[in-house]
């Protein structure tokens, strides 16, 4: 998972938590207010039914109680003496069904089993109704009354439920809109990672010296950049101790390594009849270690050179002259192991580069075709143009190289086979400096391998280029 998703789950998380709280609260103050207004409703009708039926027991009035019947056919009423508790009076619901007497001062909600006929002012159908019954103690003009009033809850509960979608539907909105949002907002918290994602990709140790930009402010991000720049610094300042020290200990030493071939070969040259087999068998030995050692500190040499350079200076280079030359510098030696050369490229080929630099990549590539091809094997050589530039593929017979060892084979001083690569005087370097010499020439350099079968290399070229950086 990652940090963005990781962000902008832990915002709607903590959103929907914050907004399931405030719809709780608002929920429960919603709630209560319409049973307080319920309440109060119940006890102002209670009030006035006592009057009028004081009122109607002093005038002798029944068709008074009888209007008063009418109009409370919403209400349940039911009205006691506050001394027998005899019922003096029964709205038309209160007749009809019958509710358990709550102490006076009391509120509560009943379910009496009815049907759908004994409620007829609401209608709603619905056999289990409920009552929120209210019973007041009343005094009037000296006489003492017990009212116990109730009225149907069909559209309370229809508010209630209408309340409670609305606040589902609110959090359900609100959780889209505040995924959306967070999604947006972890995106640009986290822009400044991905800018430096992107920087640090494009940095290698051909371009160490580019910088990630802190930004202006003082926030994490920016002191990561510091901190990352400060590793470059580092890094850079290795790199430069290391390429240095390889180089100048290069140098140091080829002349005495010359030195020492130039006295091996003297006292081999003047002494080869007076000398006895076994010397002289040790002087050969050393003589081949001597120039393999050679051989080394000269790739040494190369690879640093071109690992300090950070482009090159491109220039007509005849690329069908510069491969037939080098086929016939290598024919004598594919001949002498009866190795057949198929050369196949168009004449007249022209690409912007450095002569020198690409004909010792094709040289480290043809000389591999041959070192670790079979007595007998193959080299078949192509090339192609397009608009995009050239592709050159060297391909040879020989036991080829394990899968697991082609992701390393242009690391520096890799050998797929030890022994091998002793026998032919390999140093692990010839691919690496190809691949140097390539990406100067903003080019690609793969390999491939069939254990066995084929070895095949392919080098892209592009076609111009004014200037080419590293």
């Amino acid at each position: 998972m990652t940090v963005k998703t990781r962000i902008t789950f832990f915002i709607v998380g903590a959103g929907f938590l914050s907004s399931l709280l405030f719809s709780v609260v608002v929920f429960y103050e919603s709630i209560e207010q319409p049973f307080e207004l319920l309440d109060t409703l119940l006890k102002e009708e209670a009030y006035r039914t006592a009057a009028m039926l004081v009122k109607a027991q002093k005038e002798s009035n029944s068709m008074l109680l009888d209007s008063a019947s009418r109009e409370m056919s919403r209400y349940w009423i039911e009205i006691y003496d506050g001394g027998t508790r005899k019922t003096i009076f029964q709205s038309d619901l209160a007749k009809s069904v019958k509710l358990p007497l709550v102490n006076p001062g009391s509120r509560a909600i009943v379910r009496p089993l009815v049907s759908e006929a004994e409620i007829k002012s609401a209608q709603s159908g619905n056999k289990n109704s409920s009552f929120r019954v209210r019973t007041l103690s009343i005094e009037l003009e000296g006489r003492s009354f017990i009212v116990q009033i109730a009225r149907p809850m069909e559209e309370l509960n229809e508010e209630i439920w209408e309340l409670v979608f609305g606040i589902l539907a609110g959090l359900v909105f609100s959780t889209v809109g505040l995924i959306a949002i967070s999604h947006v907002m972890a995106g640009r918290i986290l822009r400044p990672i991905g800018d430096m994602k992107n920087l640090a990709q494009d940095i290698s140790e051909n371009n160490l010296e580019q910088r990630i930009p802190p930004g202006e402010g003082r926030d994490e991000f920016s002191e990561l950049a510091r901190t990352i720049n400060q590793m470059l610094d580092r890094l850079q300042y290795s790199f430069a101790r290391q390429r240095n020290f390889l180089f100048d200990t290069s140098h140091e030493l080829k002349t005495p390594l010359t030195t020492i071939r130039l006295a091996v070969d003297e006292i081999v040259s003047h002494g080869d009849g007076n000398l006895p087999p076994l010397i002289r068998n040790n002087l050969f030995r050393l003589k081949n270690q001597v120039l393999r050692m050679e051989r080394l500190v000269k790739d040494l040499l190369n690879l640093s050179s071109l690992e300090t350079l950070s482009s090159i200076d491109p220039k007509p280079v005849q690329i069908s002259e510069l491969l037939s030359s080098l086929v016939g510098e290598y024919k004598f030696l594919a001949d002498s192991r009866n190795i057949k050369m198929d050369f196949r490229l168009p004449n007249g080929l022209v690409i912007q580069g450095d002569e020198q630099k690409l004909h010792r990549a094709l040289s480290n590539i043809l000389d591999n075709a041959i070192k670790y091809n079979v007595d007998g094997g193959q080299i078949a050589l192509r090339g192609d143009f397009s608009a995009a530039g050239l592709t050159v593929t060297i391909a040879n017979t020989g036991p080829g190289v394990a899968d697991a060892d082609i992701p390393r084979v242009f690391d520096q001083f890799y050998r797929v086979e030890k022994s091998r690569s002793i026998e032919h005087g390999g140093s692990g370097l010839g691919l690496s400096i190809v691949k140097r010499i390539v990406e100067l020439h903003g080019g690609d350099v793969t390999f491939e391998s069939e254990q066995g079968g084929w070895t095949q290399v392919t080098v892209s070229l592009p076609r111009y280029r004014e200037r080419i950086p590293a």
